[in-house]
């Protein structure tokens, strides 16, 4: 029963750092029937005491893309059935959705995923939306980003709680979840596009991972310090870039003279807040403005001017 005590432990443990669930919640449990969500409500179930759940509920989202689809559905159902909880299941072809609007099906199946969700917590009145994402989660999240050329943030991955969502086994390995659904005899249905390498996601996870894995064992340990480090540098980095925009901002404008005081990391970080643009090159662009005059189209009919002593923010009517 190890494998089980571990699991909870780090459960509670996270619960009592981050106070991610309030006493007497409604929670909408995000319940694809994997062997994650099918781990989280069953602990979810385990520390309902502990919790003091309000009401607790499963929600599925069929997302039409396997032929499996339908009997995941069923088996989601099922396994609401036999815990007695209430589930709501929502279903849409997000294939076609993808196809028709020329997106990336990854980004289109979590956009339709989400909503989903929200719609049921807002209609139902849930206060949050328990998802099953883990320590293995996080890494490959952060690895995605790194080879896309992320910063800080990137790097950091997402929070125990962002909004109306929660973790709770954010601290969890993978490994300790399999441990934990076997000895607890749970059953589960695989997802096989998990392990489909047209999928970025799962070519880190299959084939970037092992290898960093075989010379660092406790990988996810060491990113979960390094995190810890990173979020404290970026909090600091956060602070003095809001007062360099405070001193530099008159309206939508920018002051050049206390832009270029200040050191190049703050501001880049000045001018993302600034304009809201994310894109690094973009940034960039905007910053070479600071020594010498021109413009820079951020899209959708906003542009910055350099105007002699200010960048300033310009929107087409």
């Amino acid at each position: 029963m190890k494998e089980v005590s571990k699991l909870l432990r780090k459960v509670i443990r996270l619960q009592k750092e981050e106070r991610l669930i309030p006493h007497q919640s409604s929670v909408l449990v995000a319940f694809s029937g994997g062997v994650d969500s099918v781990s989280l409500t069953d602990a979810l179930l385990e520390l309902k005491d502990f919790f003091g759940f309000k009401r607790l509920s499963l929600a599925h989202f069929n997302h039409k893309l396997r032929v499996e689809a339908d009997r995941e559905e069923e088996f989601c159902r099922g396994f609401a059935e036999e815990r007695k909880l209430e589930i709501f299941v929502g279903s849409e072809n997000v294939g076609e959705v993808a196809r028709s609007s020329k997106r990336n099906l990854e980004e289109v199946a979590r956009e339709l995923r989400y909503r989903f969700l929200r719609s049921i917590k807002d209609r139902e009145g849930f206060d949050l939306i328990a998802t099953a994402h883990h320590l293995n989660d996080l890494v490959e999240t952060a690895l995605i980003w790194l080879s896309r050329g992320a910063g800080v943030e990137g790097l950091l991955g997402f929070e125990p709680k962002e909004g109306d969502i929660v973790r709770p086994m954010y601290k969890v390995k993978k490994e300790e979840i399999l441990s934990y659904a076997k000895v607890r005899n749970l059953r589960w249905v695989e997802d096989t596009s998990n392990r489909d390498p047209r999928f970025f996601r799962n070519r880190i996870r299959m084939e970037v991972i092992p290898v960093l894995k075989s010379i660092n064992p406790n990988l996810e340990e060491t990113f979960l310090r390094t995190r810890n480090i990173l979020k404290d540098e970026e909090e600091l980095l956060k602070r003095l870039s809001r007062e360099l925009l405070y001193r530099a901002r008159n309206e939508d404008c920018l002051e050049v003279k206390v832009l270029t005081q200040a050191h190049v990391s703050l501001q880049r970080r000045a001018i993302r807040e600034f304009t809201g643009i994310r894109n690094f090159s973009k940034v960039e662009q905007v910053r070479n403005l600071l020594s010498k005059g021109g413009e820079v189209s951020l899209g959708e009919g906003v542009k910055v001017v350099r105007k002699g002593a200010f960048l300033c923010l310009k929107k087409s009517l």
